[in-house]
């Protein structure tokens, strides 16, 4: 970026020489707009054709005086856009800006705070999804082909270039407890809505997660210790449900909102005839702060229930649209 700097300050003051290289030459020589930009330009570049030079004592002088500044800031400019050139600055400059606004036209997105294995394993899960996100590092690979900002995600100004206020959801996957704390209280006070999910390495810190504004913590050895004794207590069972969540290909499960004038509100679950119509199960209901589970048919959907269902993943697609559609 210094370089790049370089070349903008020998570009503004080139265009300074040749306009005051160009009045010059009209005030002193009998020469008009066109002959003078002519001669100083020939002059700046010392190319010399000899088909113009100045007439009066007075231009000469001048012209003595713009060659050595001419040549100065023509050498400048050259090792300037030669360290762009050579650093790759260019391609970056115009690598970066693109980026940004593919980072401007974001909405709905998850920011994911951390890019280590934890923060790859998250961008893989979201991109077979359809999901879009944002990856914030201090560090990123150059070339990187996910939407990335270089920077500190504990600061106000790295998460509002990430589109804070516009995101669905926000990952705080940083190996460093406090700064997951930090990240998780500044993503807070800049959308009250945004789904925020923390790593936990301690223990301690987990409720502390939870006031600084998490919905979820997740604490990796925690989950690692009861998924090994799951796998040795019940593994076809852990399994099943691993290919469901991991692959998706044929069946899976997902959360529906039930929009508001939906054709579902107000009906039980029996009416809605979720398993003949969808060929979905609905596991829970969400509604409010409470959750139904394994609702029975005589269950009636309000709007804004958030239902967890399984089935065929085409089937739940169907779902959705009907969940979201007017009557």
């Amino acid at each position: 970026m210094y370089a790049y700097k370089q070349l903008v300050i020998a570009a503004i003051c080139m265009a300074a020489v040749i306009v005051v290289g160009t009045i010059g030459f009209m005030v002193l020589e009998p020469l008009n707009f066109f002959d003078s930009l002519w001669m100083t330009m020939i002059t700046v570049l010392t190319v010399g054709y000899g088909d113009a030079i100045p007439q009066t004592t007075a231009g000469k002088a001048f012209a003595l005086t713009i060659i050595p500044l001419g040549i100065g800031i023509v050498t400048y400019a050259i090792g300037a856009a030669t360290a762009l050139i050579i650093e790759g600055e260019i391609f970056h400059m115009f690598g970066r800006r693109r980026m940004e606004k593919k980072i401007t036209a974001l909405e709905k997105h998850v920011i994911i705070c951390g890019y280590g294995r934890g923060g790859a394993q998250i961008t893989e899960e979201l991109q077979s999804k359809g999901i879009p996100f944002i990856v914030i590092d201090k560090k990123m690979e150059f070339g990187s082909e996910l939407v990335y900002i270089e920077g500190d995600a504990t600061e106000d100004e790295v998460l509002h270039k990430a589109g804070i206020t516009k995101a669905a959801g926000l990952v705080a996957a940083l190996p460093n407890d406090a700064e997951n704390v930090f990240i998780t209280l500044t993503a807070r006070g800049l959308n009250h809505d945004v789904q925020i999910v923390a790593r936990a390495e301690r223990i301690e810190s987990e409720e502390k997660l939870r006031r600084a504004g998490a919905n979820k913590v997740i604490n990796p050895s925690s989950i690692a210790g009861r998924r090994m004794a799951m796998d040795i207590m019940k593994p076809l069972s852990v399994n099943y449900v691993d290919t469901i969540l991991t692959t998706g290909e044929m069946f899976g499960i997902e959360e529906v909102r039930i929009g508001v004038n939906s054709p579902l509100a107000r009906n039980t679950l029996r009416a809605n005839a979720m398993r003949g119509r969808f060929d979905v199960t609905v596991l829970a209901i969400l509604r409010g702060e409470s959750v139904i589970h394994n609702p029975a048919d005589d269950e009636i959907l309000q709007e804004h229930d958030m239902i967890i269902v399984f089935g065929p993943s085409e089937r739940l697609k169907s779902l959705e649209a009907a969940c979201q559609n007017k009557r």
